[in-house]
Order: structure tokens, then sequence, then C-alpha cells
């Protein structure tokens, strides 16, 4: 482990400090055909002393060893309040990358050779940054280090608390007495402030997920502290050992804080290789395919959008094949050239089922995903039906017909029409704490009500919409082995829910069948446990509505969806699609859990031909 640093200074320089006296010019030179910029950072005696950098062009291949640094940029108003000395002159700096270098720099007279994406890259030369981009995988391979820079202490968090958790779980062996005694022994307040620790800005940004996979070695740095990042992941694979005593003693009703902690944070940085689990370099067939990579990633952070697709491809599976980085194009117009491709790379249009519940300010196609997740509530995400496993396989194993139009804008896709969405209910939104169940139930109530009156009540309904008001699943993948149920008891865990947390829709001529007292002490449906859940499931349900065709399938559609929509399966797609006509083109909804036919049941029913093939123009 590395050496403590010592605490951080109160002589940092305000972010309110004057403006005065930065480089009026720009301290860049051009670079070679082969060469890259490493910051040579002066020695210091003592962190109050100021930062002086210089800028040096060295060849890719030179011997010179250096550190590469990986961190968060931080929020916009901080952007330029950090101050630096580069080249002799003052220069801005965000205030996170001032406080990283005080912190990391050398202090026994040696100076420190480190790569830094907003010193080392000319951020107002396009074809520079381009052509530097390009060459970040490699940056990172050949780095001695790549130290990873967590940030300063966060009173505010409990940052300190947290560190001093990790420690200690790192400390324990694995699936030890000593482990789950730590568990048991700790206070709820540091595993919240450990959870909040894992949501840390770092871990949302879409460049450290390239930057962590190529380091030959790592090191995390927090204050005046670090840890291997080998041993931070393992923090995360201790908790998971722990699980059962985690969710007893602490997350019985908060899943979503469990998830984080043994799937957030540094394991949230995933790249999973197709061809092995080794640490072997990203290379050919050991590398992820670029579809993966976005699915897994798309949460993350970027300054510039393009870089949500520029960021990952390099370590993609698909980097040959993308075509070149090209800042000089467009926003929207890199979002359509990357669903293009993956379309055209997969041979699939799961692609295009990313994309619903969307504000889409970018103006982007339809079936174009916008990868900055700009969703109309964005206090959860949607949960896409992708996360299913085993994955459903509504267009069987058709392959797809398509074609670009109109410059690439327009989708030219086959399938066939399934029905016509004939009723709606009111769409769910998941808010507040994970134990306030009692809005969702008001929704479920609202679903319940709709399907009986569209599709009816007897026993085998009653299994259509237990395995419909889901999706198919009762829980997100990761909890699927905490709170997975039969269908039937998971109507039973709702209308027990119902009749004791809002007795007021529980009366004569109620549509909720009724539980006895005795099956609801026996169930104890206001458990902790009952309420985490019904949360779990409604996160399934999140911006979601059930809708009902007019033959009466029962299915899980986008909050966007209304009466008169579509519902068709597109060949090479996985999952049915919402579409809706608008003039002579279609517009697609989204994706859309319809029971009966996620399993290719519906293309039994085309080749027999009670479905018709069509066209369908996608804008």
């Amino acid at each position: 482990m590395a050496p403590r640093l010592p605490p951080t200074p109160f002589c940092i320089p305000s972010p309110s400090s004057s403006p005065d006296g930065l480089a009026t010019h720009s301290p860049y030179k051009p670079l070679g055909e082969n060469q890259i910029r490493l910051v040579k950072i002066q020695p210091a005696t003592s962190e109050c002393d100021d930062v002086y950098c210089h800028l040096n062009p060295i060849s890719r291949d030179s011997p010179l060893q250096y550190r590469a640094l990986s961190y968060a940029w931080g929020p916009s108003s901080e952007r330029n309040v950090g101050r630096i000395y580069l080249e002799g002159e003052r220069h801005a700096v965000t205030r996170t990358l001032e406080i990283a270098l005080r912190k990391l720099r050398c202090q026994d007279n040696q100076p420190l050779w480190i790569w830094i994406d907003a010193l080392c890259i000319n951020q107002d030369d396009l074809d520079e940054k381009r052509e530097q981009v390009e060459k970040m995988r490699l940056i990172y391979e050949h780095a001695k280090e790549v130290s990873i820079w967590l940030g300063p202490e966060d009173a505010s968090s409990n940052g300190d608390l947290a560190w001093k958790l990790i420690k200690q779980i790192s400390g324990c062996p694995r699936n030890s007495h000593a482990l789950s005694d730590l568990v048991r022994s700790s206070r709820k307040e540091e595993f919240s402030a450990l959870t909040l620790f894992f949501r840390r800005d770092y871990f949302w940004r879409v460049w450290v997920v390239q930057e962590i996979h190529c380091a030959n070695q790592a090191t995390a740095y927090y204050s005046s502290e670090s840890i291997p990042w080998p041993a931070l992941l393992e923090v995360c694979d201790k908790l998971s050992d722990v699980r059962a005593l985690l969710r007893g003693s602490i997350y019985h009703d908060n899943p979503t804080s469990l998830f984080s902690l043994m799937t957030g944070g540094p394991k949230n940085l995933a790249v999973l290789r197709t061809a092995t689990k080794s640490a072997a370099p990203l290379y050919g067939a050991n590398a992820p395919s670029l579809y993966d990579l976005m699915n897994m990633h798309m949460s993350k952070s970027a300054t510039d959008a393009r870089d949500k697709v520029y960021g990952i491809v390099g370590i993609s599976a698909d980097r040959e094949t993308f075509g070149a980085i090209d800042y000089d194009r467009s926003v929207q117009d890199t979002y359509i050239h990357t669903a293009q491709h993956l379309i055209e790379r997969t041979g699939s249009l799961n692609i295009i089922c990313i994309q619903q519940n969307d504000t889409n300010v970018l103006k982007l196609p339809s079936w174009v995903p916008d990868w900055e997740r700009r969703h109309l509530y964005p206090t959860h995400r949607p949960m896409g039906l992708r996360s299913r496993k085993p994955r459903f396989s509504a267009s069987g194993l058709s392959s797809m017909n398509v074609a670009f139009l109109n410059d690439g804008k327009v989708l030219s896709a086959a399938g066939f029409m399934v029905d016509t969405i004939k009723a709606a209910a009111e769409p769910v939104y998941v808010e507040g704490p994970e134990s306030v169940v009692e809005p969702t139930l008001l929704k479920f109530h609202n679903w319940w009500t709709v399907f009986i009156e569209n599709v009816g009540s007897a026993p085998e309904d009653l299994e259509v919409f237990g395995r419909t008001f889901c999706g198919g699943s009762w829980a997100p993948s990761y909890a699927e082995g905490d709170f997975k149920e039969e269908p039937s008891q998971r109507l039973v865990l709702f209308f027990g829910l119902i009749q004791v947390l809002l007795p007021h829709l529980v009366k004569d001529g109620s549509p909720v069948p009724l539980l006895d007292s005795a099956e609801l002490i026996n169930n104890k449906m206001l458990g902790k446990r009952q309420r985490a859940m019904a949360a779990s499931a409604a996160l399934r349900m999140h911006a979601k509505r059930l809708v009902v065709t007019e033959s009466k399938l029962a299915g899980l559609a986008p909050q966007l969806s209304q009466k008169g929509d579509k519902v068709a399966v597109l060949f090479g797609c996985d999952y049915p699609v919402v579409l809706r006509a608008v003039d002579n083109h279609w517009e697609l909804i989204g994706e859309v859990y319809i029971d009966g036919i996620m399993e290719g049941q519906a293309m039994t029913d085309y080749r027999s031909g009670k479905f018709t093939e069509q066209t369908f123009y996608i804008y």
C-alpha cells in the first residue's frame, strides 16, 4: 500500500480567487505524428506550495516512465476555479485537478511525470483531440501506474467514515468470521456512508471505464490515503459474500442500496470480456462488443456528449469497424452513426429498444438511442426488458431486413402488426424512499381494475396479470435471488398490502380479492421484507403502464403509449415494439412486454398466415 500523504492544508486558494494573471496565450505547440505530451510537475516541500507544471512532448515509444491520471473533472461550477502554473504562467484548471496534483506530486526532490487529459491534450484543437483520443488506450496501457483520484475529504457525505470501513473490510479475509462480525457490529451510518462513497462522480464518468481497464497497475487515492485498485474491487466481492447478513441487518427495506454496495462503485466500471475473464489487454476476441459496453455504461456521464460513445469504442471489439472519431460531427449525427453501426454489426434491431420515454432534446429519429439518458422522470431510469435472464425472443430466429433512408435518418424495417392497444392504465412513477410503497399500490390498483375490465378475473387471467405487471420478472436481475416468488404469491403480496395500507380501496364491489386476517398475519404483509419486495417489483413498473390490446393481450408498455398505438414484431428484434402512425410513417414509442408472444409465439402465427409481413418506415 502506498505511503500515507499529509492532510489537505487550508492554504489552497478558494474558488473565489481572482483570475487575474492567467495566461493569455496558448502553451501548446503542435505534436509530431507519433508524439504525446507529458506533464512534468515540480516537487514541493509542502502542499501549500504552488503547483508548477511543464509540458513535454515525447515519442510514444519513449522508455520514460510516467503515471496516467484517472479522475472526474467535477461539476461545471468548479471547472476554472483551480489554479496552477503552466509554463511559468497561471493556468485555470478544475478544482478537483488542482487538489489531486497537490496530493500526488512528489516531496522527495523528484519531479512527477504524468499524463493528464485536460493538460496534455489541447482541448481547443479538435484535430489534435481526435488524434490523441484514439491513442488514449495505449497511453494508459504504457503507464507504469494509473493513479485514480477519488477526491478529497467530504464531510457532508461522511467520506472518511466510508474510507475507514473500506480499510476494515479490506483487512478481513473472504468468508471469514471477522468479516461476518464486522457486518453485524457496524452501524448503519457507516454503510450509508459507503453507499454514498460508491456513488461519487468518479464512478459515473465514462472515460474512467477505458482508463481503468487499460491499466497494468492502478492505485486509488482518497484524501491522503491510498489502496490498490484490486483491493478496492475485492471489497465489493466480500460484501457479496455476506449479502444475506447485510440484507437482514441493514438493507431489508432498501434493495437498491444493497445493490450499490456490491455492484456499484468500482464494480460499476466493469468490462465483460467475451473470451476470458483474465486481466489480459482488451484485444480481438478478448474485447467486449460496443453494443455490450454501451448497454453497461449508458448511465455514465461525459462533458462532451459524443464521448458517451468515443470514450469506450477504443476498448471494444468494434474499434476497427466503427470508423474515425470525429469531433466535427454533431452529437445527433454521432448517435445516428452509432445506432446504424450497432444494428449492422450485431445483425439485430435490439438496439432500437433502448430508446423510450425520452424528451428527445437532440431531435433524434425515434429509433436512435440518446445515450445521455435524458428521461422525463430521471429519479430512476426505466428498466429495460434486456435485463431479463434468459432473454426474450419475440422474433424467434428471424433475420432482420432493414435499410437506412433519407441520409440514414429513416429506418426501414420488415415485420408484422400484431394488435392495437385498446386500453391503457395510468403510468407508474417511483420516487421517494423505497420503503414507501403506497403510491405504487395506488397505481397497481388502477392497473388491476383496467385489466379485469378488459380481460377478466378468471384463474388463468390472474396468472397473466401476475406475469405482466412486472414484465415477466419480479425484480431486477441483481435481486432475482432475493425476491423470486411465484406469480400467485406476487398478487397475494400486493393485494394484502392494499388491504392493510389502503383499506379505503377495499369495499363492497371492490375488484381487489380479500385475504383473511390469518393469511395476512402468516404472510407478514407489513414486514420490511415484504415492503422491499414490493419496492423491487415497483422498479420494473417504473415509467411504464399496463395496456390491453383489442384481442385481450396484456402488456407492460412505455409510459408514453396510448390507446390506438400498434404492437408489432420486427424481424431480428427480441422484443415487440409499440409504434404510432404519424402521417405516412411510424414513430417508435419503445419496447413492450406482451404476455403470450415473448417466446416467439407470434412468429408461429405469422408463419401460419395469421399476420401479414409489411415494411415499417420509422422516423
